[in-house]
């Protein structure tokens, strides 16, 4: 009986797992920068770069590649100096493949690289 509890756990909590990353990929797979090319990459991490080292809070910086239809809007919204370091709060939005997304991330400086905090 022992070793029949013992195996059915595993089954059951196996498939649980499965269930998990499955839902997981699922939310992955069907955001806009899942359908990006690799140029829509260079060109939305060119604007990026741009909006967090040049623009000013509220200054929107737009891109898109006409090859794919793919767009995004880079729009710095507040930015602090604390401790020496540099950090941003930036609106991203983006479009492809007929899906549209818009998320706020914080943005810090770190040895000369933007990392998301």
């Amino acid at each position: 009986m022992k070793h029949f509890i013992k195996i059915t756990s595993t089954i059951f909590f196996s498939m649980i797992s499965c269930s998990a990353y499955s839902l997981n990929h699922n939310f992955l797979s069907n955001s806009a920068m899942s359908f990006y090319s690799k140029e829509d990459w260079s060109l939305s991490r060119t604007a990026q770069d741009k909006a967090l080292n040049q623009n000013k809070d509220g200054v929107r910086l737009v891109w898109k590649n006409p090859k794919t239809g793919s767009h995004g809007i880079f729009l710095p919204k507040h930015t602090i100096h604390a401790n020496g370091s540099i950090c941003r709060d930036m609106q991203i939005i983006q479009s492809a493949n007929s899906i549209h997304e818009s998320s706020t991330y914080r943005f810090c400086k770190f040895n000369n690289q933007w990392k998301i905090v």
